[in-house]
């Protein structure tokens, strides 16, 4: 009977151990940094964002940062955030007396040299850059498309930028808090293991896991998620199931939608049947309306205080 209780008392300590490498309580800064595309920004929202209604909800005592810029893919957004820096492919030199200067063959990933489009939208805390530790400015002319690069400091001396050399960005600093990776709706990824590898990048450099992964109700498909789902379990949002089956009537039993026979109508209920999202909380065919982004901030709330985050 001994032997029993003993061996049940370890088996208690197990699963408490594993259950707190799971979830458990958040004890850092109190930092919310959201990361993604126009899906993050909040386009279409009226003003009514991911970012903010979640601030609300944290009655103000978490600092949140909405880091997102709309078109931009996997690729991009993680050379804004630093997990898969970008880097210049050219030999250029930055003038001592802070001259603008083009990159002329624009700018590419580390993770397969391909060419990437950063600036088209918004900076979404790319700068200030740092080039071998110079801090710089990175700008994009929307005319010609060309990017430029000038020193933020003048110097004694002009310094030679070799090629190959990575752009590093002031988000890729930011790596304290909780971060929100809310990306692929553009692509930029081969497959659903080349999405898990991407995100897997993104973790590794913000040095924890610390983390809400969402995929997004466009194109997050059962089989795009599932990789991920397998890695990180309960940190992640698969919005494509909550919006197809779940968000309208969440946005009814809260009374962001009017509780009679109106909603959900009859071209949501048809969406939803097909594995979509309820044209009721859409602004057009991707973007969320503000009803939709409520829901979303809600829904991320409620992730985070599962994980024990806040």
């Amino acid at each position: 009977m001994k032997k029993t209780r003993k061996y049940l008392f370890f088996g208690i300590i197990l699963l408490s151990i594993s259950s707190f490498n799971n979830i458990s309580n958040y004890k850092g800064e109190k930092i919310l940094i959201d990361i993604g595309d126009s899906l993050t920004v909040g386009a279409g929202g009226e003003g009514t964002t991911m970012s903010n209604v979640t601030l609300k909800l944290l009655q103000g005592k978490w600092i949140v940062k909405n880091r997102g810029v709309g078109g931009e893919n996997t690729l991009t957004i993680g050379a804004r955030q630093g997990g898969i820096p970008m880097y210049i492919k050219d030999t250029i030199i930055l003038p001592a007396n802070g001259e603008i200067v083009e990159i002329p063959s624009g700018i590419y990933s580390s993770y397969n040299d391909k060419k990437i489009h950063p600036l088209i939208q918004g900076e979404g805390g790319l700068n200030p850059c740092y080039i071998d530790g110079i801090e710089c400015t990175l700008s994009r002319n929307s005319k010609t498309e060309k990017y430029y690069i000038k020193r933020n400091r003048r110097s004694f001396e002009s310094y030679t930028v070799k090629p190959k050399t990575n752009i590093i960005t002031q988000l890729s600093l930011e790596k304290d808090g909780i971060a929100t990776i809310f990306i692929g709706q553009n692509g930029g990824y081969e497959n659903p293991q080349d999405l898990l590898n991407q995100i897997n990048l993104f973790i590794k450099h913000k040095g924890d896991e610390n983390v809400i992964i969402i995929t997004s109700h466009g194109n997050g498909d059962s089989k795009t998620i599932e990789p991920i789902k397998k890695k990180y379990g309960k940190k992640l949002i698969d919005l494509k199931k909550y919006m197809s089956n779940k968000a309208i009537y969440d946005a009814i039993s809260l009374k962001l939608l009017p509780d009679n026979v109106s909603y959900p109508t009859e071209s949501d209920i048809n969406a939803m049947k097909k594995n979509n999202a309820p044209p009721s909380l859409l602004y057009d065919g991707i973007h969320l309306n503000k009803i939709g982004y409520e829901l979303l901030g809600r829904l991320r709330y409620k992730k985070g205080q599962e994980l024990g985050y806040w």
